[in-house]
């Protein structure tokens, strides 16, 4: 299917390390989630076999990429490459909403976030 709605998928915690909740689009080589995340909700410190991008959509989230630190707004983007430990949360009052594109690889997308 070429077309998708967010408001129209079903959101769900996709993998272990975070306490958002998204929607998972699979391509052939890469990915999207649509992550929302509430007040206080984190990421713990992972990695990725693969290089990420982040687009932040909605709120103000906090993120350590390596040893760089920057809290971000909707508009901007966080580059995250492969192999490199980083952590995010939710620093607003509001939600956190935000979109990570990935190419797939031996570690993404995991069994758990392709479960229905």
């Amino acid at each position: 299917m070429p077309f998708y709605s967010w408001d129209d998928m079903k959101r769900r915690n996709l993998v272990k390390t975070t306490d958002s909740e998204g929607s998972l689009i699979l391509g052939e080589f890469t990915t999207v989630t649509r992550q929302v995340q509430g007040p206080g909700k984190a990421t713990r410190p992972h990695i990725h076999g693969c290089e990420q991008m982040i687009q932040i959509v909605e709120g103000e989230g906090w993120f350590r990429v390596g040893d760089e630190e920057k809290t971000v707004h909707a508009g901007e983007m966080v580059h995250i490459p492969e192999g490199t430990l980083h952590e995010q949360r939710n620093a607003g009052a509001g939600r956190f909403v935000y979109l990570s594109f990935k190419n797939r690889s031996e570690d993404w997308p995991p069994p758990e976030a392709l479960d229905s």
